[in-house]
């Protein structure tokens, strides 16, 4: 799989997400809090398409690839509860999702993990306000070229 490959797989995901009118609701700024880069003073919370990796899947017949891609979901809102409504938001898009993939058959889509945590940020580790509830989802990708 090319890098262009991983590219098609990312833009397939968020077009999907972009277009999940009940995550985008939750969203500080609506599909617009749907990153890849966060910029310098970006509004909580929002969601990051992280860390994608991909391993060939290729047979002597067929060629595939099964893409490991991450989602994390970031908020400053006290407790873990807003980060899990937009983690659930999330899971309900992709799960056994079918939903298209440029220049890539998606042949499967499952979340493998969720995870919850808070992660202190700066100097005041203990002031309620500078705690950031981050919750990470990886999900796998089964695609074939089109």
């Amino acid at each position: 799989m090319s890098a262009d490959s991983l590219w098609d797989v990312q833009t397939g995901v968020f077009t999907l997400l972009v277009n999940t009118s009940g995550l985008t609701a939750l969203l500080a700024n609506g599909a617009g809090s749907i990153l890849d880069h966060v910029p310098t003073g970006t509004v909580f919370p929002y969601v990051v398409i992280g860390e994608v990796r991909s391993v060939p899947m290729d047979t002597q017949s067929v060629s595939g690839n099964e893409v490991m891609l991450t989602l994390d979901t970031y908020s400053r809102a006290t407790g873990m509860q807003e980060a899990r409504h937009i983690m659930s938001q999330i899971y309900a898009a992709l799960h056994n999702a079918a939903f298209t993939v440029p220049n890539q058959v998606l042949v499967q889509c499952q979340c493998l993990e969720s995870v919850t945590l808070v992660e202190a940020e700066g100097l005041g580790r203990l002031a309620q306000d500078a705690l950031i509830r981050h919750g990470s989802q990886r999900f796998r990708l089964i695609t074939e070229p089109a």
